[in-house]
């Protein structure tokens, strides 16, 4: 699921402030006994954008004898999910240019495993490509760790985080150490951000003390949230809505998206605007699979790629605003007010995390060039 400015918390507030800041909850119109499936049918993401817009006109033409490719795709996304539009559009996009010498087939909803599993698969060539957060395969490339750094593009437009991700010298250094691990980047999408949804108002530094979060599986998600006082609880993303409902957890760390098409929305009060960081979605490809395609095959799916990375990011904007919506006017969470203040000093207490993360991407020389490239 985003991902925009990118902020954080300061300030003690008693509850009292907390709810004041918050305003009373709304109850939603819905019962919180519905199933995540049935919630989130009305929940798609449907842009109003045409991919077709965006396809260059540079593609290969296939040669007429050549080979009939068949590619899975899979990811952990429901299937109105922002992640099942992407990769209809590649499904498309790819069975169309090549005149039908690829075919594609999507796996979504974990239908193949969950998102560890799924990036298991691939890197072992049983799945051809897979769509997720890019730390979730942190264990195998550490360096996609790297977005989890908290606040890391603040302040910055669209086009300039898009254009440090997709076309840098630092997306060379981030594809080589995908490749490295087995892996080609075929795409990676830096943009919307993270939030929190809550059964507990939050509008100061302290309200978070203790508040278990559902965080990814990721040991650098987890850091952020400690180091600012909250209990992070890793969970897949399959179990969020049936964790919340029971009370496991109190909130959900995610973009805007996933609070609605998880079904979160449905069992949650608040949202916090906390815009935390501006995590990543990668699609990686089995590259020993890559490689034995054919050039002009390579050079197809390449192109189809460097097309939809550009839709994404203007696919992402609008429907960042569409989930806040979504939030407010149907689910009718109650959205709490953070002040400048608060979210200098949830800056200033996140710095354990930024030097936690630090540690675990291990690259420097990638950071540094990343800085220069922010600054």
């Amino acid at each position: 699921m985003k991902l925009r400015s990118v902020h954080a918390l300061i300030a003690t507030g008693s509850l009292l402030f907390s709810l004041a800041a918050c305003g009373s909850p709304q109850p939603s119109n819905q019962s919180s006994q519905q199933s995540a499936a049935v919630q989130t049918e009305n929940a798609s993401a449907e842009p109003s954008l045409d991919y077709r817009k965006y396809l260059s006109a540079e593609y290969p033409s296939l040669p007429a004898d050549g080979p009939n490719i068949s590619l899975t795709i899979a990811h952990a996304g429901a299937e109105n999910s922002g992640q099942q539009v992407l990769m209809n559009a590649l499904k498309h996009t790819l069975e169309e240019k090549s005149n039908g010498k690829i075919s594609v087939t999507v796996y979504p909803n974990g239908q193949l495993g969950s998102d560890a599993e799924i990036i298991t698969s691939c890197l072992k060539g049983d799945i051809d490509i897979a769509y997720q957060s890019g730390s979730t395969h942190s264990s195998q490339v550490p360096e996609t760790q790297i977005f989890d750094t908290p606040f890391l593009f603040s302040g910055l437009s669209k086009d300039k985080v898009m254009s440090i991700i997709t076309d840098s010298e630092f997306r060379d250094m981030y594809n080589a150490a995908n490749e490295k691990a087995g892996l080609k980047c075929l795409m990676l999408r830096v943009w919307g951000s993270m939030n929190l949804t809550s059964n507990r108002p939050v509008s100061s530094l302290s309200d978070l003390q203790g508040l278990k979060i559902r965080t990814a599986q990721a040991e650098s998600r987890m850091a952020v949230w400690s180091a600012l006082g909250a209990n992070p609880t890793p969970l897949a993303f399959s179990e969020l809505y049936m964790a919340l409902q029971n009370g496991t957890v109190d909130a959900q760390d995610n973009n805007l998206e996933n609070a609605v098409v998880s079904g979160a929305a449905e069992v949650q009060k608040y949202l916090i605007p906390t815009q935390s960081m501006m995590p990543s979605l990668d699609v990686c490809m089995n590259k020993t699979k890559f490689d034995s395609m054919p050039a002009e095959y390579q050079k197809l799916l390449l192109q189809a790629c460097k097309d939809l990375e550009k839709y994404d990011y203007d696919v992402t904007e609008l429907d960042e605003k569409h989930f806040h919506d979504r939030l407010i006017n149907e689910y009718h969470l109650t959205e709490c007010s953070l002040t400048d203040e608060t979210r200098a000093e949830m800056r200033k207490a996140a710095k354990p995390a930024i030097d936690t993360v630090k540690q675990a991407v291990h690259n420097d020389a990638m950071y540094d060039v990343l800085e220069k490239l922010i600054q």
